[in-house]
């Protein structure tokens, strides 16, 4: 079957299932409660469709070279409660890779799952250890389709820059050169890479208007999916250091500032560096603005991060990108939403050459709350990088998401 007729056989099923209350029955009996033992349990899923139709090289993340490609998805989440100061949560996916097509034969993973603690009074402190998205910008707090009301991730987020974790160049020429390569999503890397589920420990808490966390981690926020998993994949260069501070003026304002710093090159590129240096030495080096609104119909967001990153045999390169994004409610169940991109590159050290091209991206997306459980989502994104632009400028999305 071809992939435009599976999403029309899932939107179909979606349709059919508002106004049903089998998925209500279903959330029922997946619920677990016990005031003598203290424990709440609740096994929760989310089911997404995401149907792509890309000028090639496609943007961002989206790995085929296929022209139209279908991403489904199964979300598996399951929460535990133990009294009112331990919390379980786990995460697990089905799916062609956690960036749509890596791994087009279908894969399952453990994407996130943490063991959490508040240590004093509300949520003044609190500790997690385990595997979980990071604390450094605002967009990861809404990263799951459900919470995304467009389809794609920010630019800062998802757009590959020519500067690798295992890929070392052999001088400043080569690695200028990149620029003018389409991306190579393999061992390339974003400024952060979605969410980053990386494996650590994070302090995070509320005092007042104030909100905190600082964490611990085994790999940089750029870092591929395939690093995150430090239980299965260990811990080998030194850690990621990342905080957010914010501020919570009024319910309507959110600010924050980010920071992290931290190695990004894996083990695997030891024997390709400069003789007396190793993978430690080479770090990412990331700062964040970050600010919020909500207030009747409007909801508004927006970044500004910079990034240095010191290249073996090229030295520090820099980066600034940022976006706006705005959702509209059109009416209670039908929102418009909009993102604006841009990313500027600073020169190759020694060069009067910008180390990656200059870009801009719109991403344009309609989103329609079938009912509580089911939304339908369509998104167009353009955009340009200028001189020789090597990437495909147009995407064009469909995504039905299910949730029970």
């Amino acid at each position: 079957m071809k992939a435009h007729h599976w999403f029309i056989v899932m939107f179909c099923c979606a349709a059919r299932l508002h106004g049903q209350a089998a998925l209500d029955r279903l959330d029922d009996l997946t619920r677990f409660d016990s005031e003598a033992l203290g424990l709440h349990a609740d096994l929760s899923f989310m089911a997404d469709a995401t149907l792509f139709a890309a000028e090639q090289p496609a943007q961002g993340l989206l790995s085929t070279d296929d022209r139209v490609f279908f991403a489904p998805r199964l979300m598996t989440f399951l929460d535990v409660q133990l009294g009112d100061r331990i919390t379980l949560h786990g995460q697990m996916r089905v799916d062609r890779g956690f960036d749509p097509g890596a791994a087009r034969g279908g894969q399952v993973r453990l994407d996130e799952y943490y063991l959490q603690a508040r240590l004093w009074r509300q949520d003044e402190v609190n500790v997690r250890i385990g595997k979980f998205a990071t604390a450094f910008g605002s967009w990861s707090k809404r990263s799951l389709s459900w919470d995304n009301p467009l389809i794609t991730a920010p630019m800062a987020y998802e757009d590959m820059l020519p500067v690798s974790d295992a890929l070392v160049p052999g001088g400043l020429a080569g690695f200028a050169a990149r620029r003018d390569m389409p991306d190579n999503k393999a061992e390339w890397l974003p400024i952060l890479w979605g969410p980053s589920y990386a494996t650590g420990v994070s302090l995070f808490g509320r005092v007042d208007m104030l909100e905190y966390a600082f964490e611990v981690k085994n790999a940089s926020i750029s870092s591929n999916p395939n690093s995150w998993d430090g239980v299965q994949d260990g811990f080998h260069t030194n850690p990621t250091f990342t905080g957010r501070v914010g501020l919570r003026p009024a319910p309507e304002w959110s600010f924050g500032t980010s920071f992290s710093h931290g190695p990004y090159l894996r083990e695997s590129a030891a024997s390709l560096l400069p003789a007396g240096t190793s993978v430690n030495d080479f770090t990412q080096t990331t700062w964040g603005l970050d600010a919020g609104y909500a207030h009747g119909k409007w909801q508004i967001w927006s970044e500004l991060i910079a990034a240095r990153f010191e290249v073996p045999r090229v030295g520090s390169v820099e980066v600034l990108s940022g976006f706006i994004e705005t959702k509209y409610k059109l009416t209670a169940d039908l929102w418009a939403a909009l993102r604006w991109n841009q990313a500027a590159f600073g020169d190759v050290p020694g060069l009067t050459t910008e180390w990656d091209r200059n870009a801009w991206r719109a991403d344009f997306a309609l989103g329609y709350r079938v009912s509580e459980r089911v939304q339908v989502k369509l998104q167009y994104s353009v955009g340009d990088k200028r001189g020789n632009d090597a990437e495909g400028n147009h995407l064009g999305a469909m995504q039905v998401t299910v949730r029970f």
